[in-house]
């Protein structure tokens, strides 16, 4: 029976074609179900579509050496068809189909616990003069463009600092509110933090725009786009590709402009050993004025403590609000949809070592978005042996379990990894009432 099942499977025109269709209709409604146990069951249809896809086309070559043309040129028209075809609807039903999860829906919170509310969303305007960088940029975009794209990738007092003292140079970033040093991917990098309004932010990424600073208009500022990124590891953040140009410190050359009017970007990649310098610039000109006023904001950053590289040059150097007295505390801001939150951590470990956050809701105690979480809002702070004295920790991440207008209470907790090797430790938590971010 199970040989004559086979031949009259494989002998047929619309058998192995609707089989496969049959196992897509199964695995959407698996994917699409609320019932947890199917997501075992969807993984086993997804597998088995595959081979009813790759069983249309092992028809056709049976229906060709057959000699039954018809039939093989009817299957191997299902063929691309049948995949295609599923790849679309499922693309489909996930942007148009339901978006909700249901996590939130029989919540509440208890009139038990004490929560907080997380705080507004920082309107956009323009940092103050504490934040020397984009000051610096900004006066460079006010500059008409010359149209030259020749940069000196000029880095000689990082790459000294790198080679020659890189604790301390870490030390440096990571107690510099200006500066968020950060694992991804096994490697560390350090992106540079932009002050908006009166507060230094971290936005996604590290890249900052002419919206941070102007929601609706340019005002007086040309359109760009900007973010820097050290590699402290040797890997860059962003991967090499056509648009990028790869420099040695010290070399002079034109960098590769990519798009058209009224922008321009460049990826700008200078490496050193085991250092690497990116530099992410979108202007309005060929000209990389952004690129030239980021290498020489650098240089003059890191000039003194190349020379002098002690904690007493680092405290010496620090901008305007990367050290504060008082209590340790943890903070939430609202971002540009629910779900989505910036953190603001005031700490002090008091040894090197790096933050993270982890989310339970309170009720059953389900840990939150516990991956994604962990490796968007870890960070390098900085450390003193005065406990008063407090590092900033800034950065931006998504809860993802629950829906828009559907609140419930989380309790975020902040651990704190030694580099020393010694295990890691809770240093405070602090209870928000939240909402997940909704597709």
């Amino acid at each position: 029976m199970i040989k004559a099942a086979v031949s009259y499977y494989f002998n047929s025109w619309w058998i192995p074609s609707a089989t496969a269709t049959g196992a897509f209709v199964c695995f959407t409604l698996a994917v699409f179900s609320r019932w947890s146990p199917f997501a075992a069951v969807a993984a086993v249809l997804l597998i088995g579509f595959g081979l009813c896809v790759f069983g249309i086309l092992v028809a056709a070559i049976w229906n060709f050496i057959e000699d039954r043309w018809i039939k093989g040129l009817i299957n191997l028209l299902m063929f691309p068809l049948t995949g295609v075809g599923a790849f679309v609807f499922l693309l489909i039903v996930s942007v148009l189909g339901p978006s909700e999860d249901g996590f939130a829906d029989k919540l509440k919170i208890p009139e038990s616990i004490e929560y907080a509310e997380p705080q507004d969303e920082i309107r956009a305007a323009p940092g103050g003069p504490e934040d020397s960088f984009q000051t610096r940029l900004l006066a460079a975009l006010r500059v008409k463009g010359s149209g030259d794209t020749l940069v000196s990738a000029t880095a000689d007092s990082l790459v000294t600092l790198q080679k020659t003292a890189p604790d301390i140079l870490r030390r440096y970033l990571a107690s510099s509110a200006s500066w968020r040093v950060f694992e991804e991917h096994g490697a560390t990098f350090a992106t540079r933090r932009w002050m908006i309004g009166s507060q230094w932010q971290y936005d996604l990424h590290g890249y900052y725009s002419t919206h941070d600073l102007h929601l609706w208009s340019t005002a007086d500022i040309s359109r760009f786009q900007s973010r820097v990124t050290i590699g402290l590891a040797g890997k860059p953040w962003a991967k090499a590709n056509s648009e990028s140009t790869l420099m040695k410190p010290g070399h002079t050359g034109g960098l590769v402009i990519a798009g058209a009017k009224p922008v321009y970007r460049s990826h700008c990649i200078i490496t050193a050993d085991t250092l690497v310098l990116e530099i992410f610039e979108e202007s309005d000109d060929w000209e990389r004025r952004l690129t030239k006023a980021t290498l020489a904001c650098l240089e003059e950053e890191l000039r003194p403590l190349a020379a002098s590289p002690d904690w007493k040059t680092i405290r010496r150097l620090l901008p305007v609000g990367s050290v504060k007295r008082g209590s340790p505390s943890l903070d939430l801001r609202k971002s540009f949809q629910p779900g989505i939150y910036n953190s603001e951590i005031w700490a002090n470990p008091g040894e090197s070592g790096r933050l993270y956050l982890r989310a339970f809701e309170v009720t059953r105690g389900t840990p939150l978005s516990a991956g994604r979480l962990k490796e968007y809002s870890n960070e390098w702070i900085g450390w003193s042996d005065d406990p008063a004295e407090l590092f900033l920790s800034n950065t931006h991440f998504t809860i993802y379990e629950g829906d828009w207008g559907k609140p419930y209470a989380a309790r975020f907790e902040v651990w704190f990894v030694p580099d020393s090797g010694q295990p890691e430790r809770k240093l405070m938590e602090r209870a928000f009432k939240i909402e997940g971010w909704q597709r």
